[in-house]
């Protein structure tokens, strides 16, 4: 059987992957010059490794995704950290990656602590996600949580991703993100470039700067499985990073730091090389500050100096003594379309199946994920859906 697939991101290769071990004829199709999607990296010269242009990482339970990377033989390349993870309450940061961390947050009474431990364990233990999809995270926060938990620990992440979607978001989302979440972070020698390289070698054929305009080129073809994507009415929103190169680090010791204060121009700081080792590439550090954007937004019009002026007095917030050192730093600028979808109510039912109403053309796509929250690790696993879904129809 010979098969198209649409989209070289990790969806696309994992169906590549699993067709081709099975005997059939692949073509990957990717519009871009590289293969990767949202995990598809860039190097400078004096680095080991390349970094991925939007921050990325696994959990220990990602099973998906860890057993390709056995698969390929790659298990011996793993690193398995626990790196801080904090949050910003004005000029301070407060270590909140743990019940200890979390009874020891000076910012809510005992009682609110206690009712939040009780929902996050809640949402660690409950199995069921579909009646999450009837009422908002909102409405689930405040009413076992608390509404002053969820003013000060919630509602200000949730708008700083989704904006004048947060209040819309639905429950069945938030318990994704806490269901996954483990303390600790997976990372692979390399980056995710190793596991996109190891893909690409047994996925078919690779045909990079091809951008498919109608299915009508694809006619030679008995399947086709898109993964770019398509036409909706689910709201999307825009990811941008602005990476820092610098000499010294921005954030001391925290890895990833999430901002409450919306007065900020960005959403989060995450120190990659808080995470991995800094003689990885050149002996400097690298920080993303990273943004989930609605369409027509003004940063997504501006340049790296023009996006670098507007958060330079925040970033000189985070680490004061850096003054000097932010001036002459390399940066990197990253946006790209569509990364992610917004979990309304009753996602599930509008999201697309894998089936179209077009014999032997197939979706899946970002928007097919879920109740999970956009990753490499569901990424894999759609794909791999995918591919069994077109061997057995």
């Amino acid at each position: 059987m010979k098969v198209a697939i649409v989209g070289g991101g990790f969806t696309g290769l994992a169906a590549a992957y699993t067709l081709t071990k099975k005997g059939h004829e692949v073509a990957v199709f990717e519009k871009s010059s590289k293969l990767g999607g949202l995990a598809a990296g860039f190097q400078q010269k004096n680095w080991d490794w390349p970094l991925e242009c939007t921050y990325h990482h696994c959990f220990t339970n990602d099973q998906s995704i860890l057993k390709l990377i056995n698969e390929l033989g790659l298990e011996k390349k793993l690193i398995i950290k626990r790196p801080i993870t904090a949050n910003l309450y004005g000029d301070t940061t407060y270590q909140l990656d743990s019940p200890f961390s979390l009874f020891q947050f000076p910012l809510l009474p005992f009682s609110d602590k206690v009712r939040t431990a009780v929902l996050l364990g809640f949402l660690k233990i409950n199995p069921f996600w579909q009646p999450l999809e009837n009422i908002t995270a909102e409405h689930l926060l405040t009413s076992i949580g608390g509404k002053r938990a969820y003013q000060i620990l919630w509602e200000p992440l949730l708008i700083g991703k989704f904006g004048n979607f947060a209040s819309k978001i639905q429950a069945a989302w938030f318990w994704a993100r806490i269901q996954k979440r483990t303390p600790r972070l997976v990372y692979i020698e390399g980056g995710f470039q190793t596991l996109i390289d190891a893909l690409a070698k047994q996925s078919g054929k690779i045909l990079l700067n091809k951008k498919i305009e109608s299915l009508k080129e694809l006619s030679g073809f008995d399947k086709i499985l898109l993964t770019n994507p398509q036409p909706s009415t689910i709201p999307h929103l825009w990811a941008q990073t602005l990476i820092l190169e610098t000499k010294k680090p921005i954030l001391k010791d925290v890895y990833w730091l999430n901002v409450t204060d919306r007065s900020f121009p960005f959403l989060a700081a995450v120190a990659h090389t808080n995470f991995m080792p800094s003689k990885q590439y050149g002996g400097h550090h690298l920080t993303y500050f990273g943004n989930y954007l609605p369409d027509g937004h003004k940063y997504l019009s501006m340049n790296k100096e023009a996006l670098l002026k507007e958060f330079l007095p925040f970033i000189k917030r985070l680490n004061p003594n850096l003054k000097s050192e932010i001036l002459n730093l390399k940066s990197y600028l990253f946006t790209a379309p569509h990364a992610q979808p917004v979990h309304e109510l009753h996602y599930s039912s509008r999201a697309p199946k894998l089936e179209t109403n077009i014999p032997n053309v197939y979706l899946a796509n970002m928007d097919s994920i879920y109740p999970w929250d956009r990753g490499t690790n569901y990424a894999v696993e759609l794909g791999k859906k995918a591919a069994e879904k077109i061997m057995n129809s």
